[in-house]
């Protein structure tokens, strides 16, 4: 069997809900809703890394429930995100969800790419495809980053306590990429890394 052990060496990706302050969340994990509808936001944010530079595109984000999936966001949005250490974006802003109950967070990512630094101080670009828009200009792509079916199924986000009941009210969720933990390179094929969720 081929070896595809990813080292992960501070790099395995640890995508999680860093904080879930659904506003006033009384009713997580209760079976009562009311009828009327929850607005939510969604903000992201980095823990501080390592990497020289982790850009991705986010082209959708679904929040999927009992009642099948809401779309919260379709306009792509394309980040560094390292510059979100310390600080937060704001991809979803108090878009209207039906009350009910849900349990998972759906990212839609379309592409990337992940700059590295080498041993002998200079740096490496890998990339999702060598032609991929966020690139920055006059970018020499040195290998692949393996994103497997984030552009299709998405990268899934459980919530916590796995359901959470959202009623009337603004709630917002917190999503944490650790950067410094989020890329690995593939064992034995040193022209690929890969972004993987833990």
């Amino acid at each position: 069997m081929r070896d595809t052990t990813v080292r992960y060496a501070r790099r395995a990706l640890a995508f999680a809900v860093g904080a879930f302050a659904l506003g006033a969340l009384a009713g997580c994990g209760s079976s009562t809703a009311s009828n009327g509808p929850a607005k939510m936001s969604v903000l992201l944010t980095d823990a501080p890394g390592d990497v020289k530079a982790a850009v991705v595109t986010i082209s959708e984000i679904d929040l999927q429930g009992s009642g099948g999936s809401t779309v919260l966001m379709s306009t792509p949005v394309t980040t560094d995100l390292l510059t979100l250490a310390g600080s937060t974006a704001q991809l979803v802003n108090g878009v209207v969800v039906p009350a009910g109950r849900y349990a998972q967070l759906r990212f839609v990512i379309t592409g990337g790419y992940v700059e590295v630094e080498n041993g002998d101080g200079s740096t490496s670009i890998y990339a999702s495809s060598p032609d991929y828009e966020g690139l920055p200009d006059g970018a020499q792509v040195s290998g692949a980053l393996q994103m497997p079916s984030f552009g299709q199924s998405g990268l899934k986000v459980n919530l916590p306590a796995g359901v959470a009941t959202l009623s009337s009210g603004q709630h917002i969720v917190l999503v944490d990429f650790n950067v410094a933990q989020s890329f690995g390179q593939v064992a034995g094929a040193s022209g690929q890394w890969v972004m993987h969720p833990v």
